[in-house]
């Protein structure tokens, strides 16, 4: 990236769309839309996958959030990529198996803010001169990088642009305050965590609706004609390659269902899957 590039792409952004300008560096909303192919874990996924230094502050971090970007930060280890990851306490929401498996890599350091307060979403990535910043709604959850109604800009700015300073300036003055996550601390974090999570299946119980029925989507459709066509040629083996947040999961038990065997095997490599 350039100065040049970047003040193009502003005032791109900005001031008139009908100037021409590179599409990577323009400001842009990421949001989730299935209709269109759009998730935000891909953008998330291409600035972990370039940067040179990360910093991720998100209120809640469940498994299935790490799950998305596992292979991610073990190339980020791999590369000796430095990060900080701030997460919250708030309303005991994180998962402590997310904390473990975040802990697992020596090159992040984890901090939780343990205050009631602490809410925030946002991401910062380094890139040589220039860091690319994610803010707006999305924790680091599965739902909220691939499926949920949610708005975040992406920006880019100079290493001494302002907006770059207050950011990563609010970010340390965070991280500082916060409490350093050890498996000690995990331990008694899972305490206060299987007691609220006991709290909200009683309330879940008392006030339970009727579930909404879930229903296959066109990727999900088509691949579900494509398995009936195939065992109907006499074919028993077949390979469904789909990108991550897709529906290969609810696939899965779509076909269970449509195929109505006497039995079934369903092998997993995460809990989390097993358990949804």
């Amino acid at each position: 990236m350039s100065i040049e590039a970047l003040e193009l792409s502003l005032r791109h952004s900005f001031i008139d769309k009908n100037l021409t300008s590179e599409r990577k560096y323009q400001p842009a909303l990421l949001v989730n839309d299935n209709k269109r192919g759009k998730k935000i874990l891909s953008n998330l996924l291409y600035e972990l996958d370039t940067c040179d230094e990360f910093w991720i502050s998100v209120a809640f971090v469940t498994t299935s959030g790490i799950a998305t970007i596992i292979n991610s930060l073990m190339g980020l280890q791999s590369r000796g990529i430095k990060g900080k990851v701030l997460v919250s306490q708030y309303l005991n929401f994180t998962q402590p198996e997310a904390l473990k498996r975040l802990m697992q890599f020596p090159n992040i350091e984890l901090k939780i803010a343990v205050n009631d307060s602490f809410h925030s979403k946002g991401y910062l990535f380094k890139q040589g001169a220039f860091s690319n910043i994610i803010i707006g709604s999305s924790n680091l959850t599965q739902t909220a990088l691939t499926s949920n109604k949610e708005w975040n800009l992406k920006i880019s700015s100079a290493e001494e642009g302002l907006i770059n300073l207050q950011i990563k300036n609010e970010f340390e003055r965070e991280f500082e305050s916060a409490t350093k996550v050890t498996y000690g601390f995990i331990d008694e974090y899972t305490e206060h965590w299987k007691k609220a999570k006991s709290f909200a299946k009683k309330i879940n119980f008392e006030t339970e609706k009727p579930k909404a029925v879930v229903r296959a989507n066109k990727m999900q459709k088509d691949a579900l004609n494509n398995l009936t066509n195939l065992r109907n040629k006499g074919s028993n083996k077949a390979l469904l390659i789909s990108a991550t947040g897709t529906g290969k999961t609810y696939l899965s038990a779509f076909d269970v269902q449509q195929y109505k065997p006497k039995k079934f095997l369903f092998v997993v490599h995460r809990r989390t899957i097993a358990e949804k």
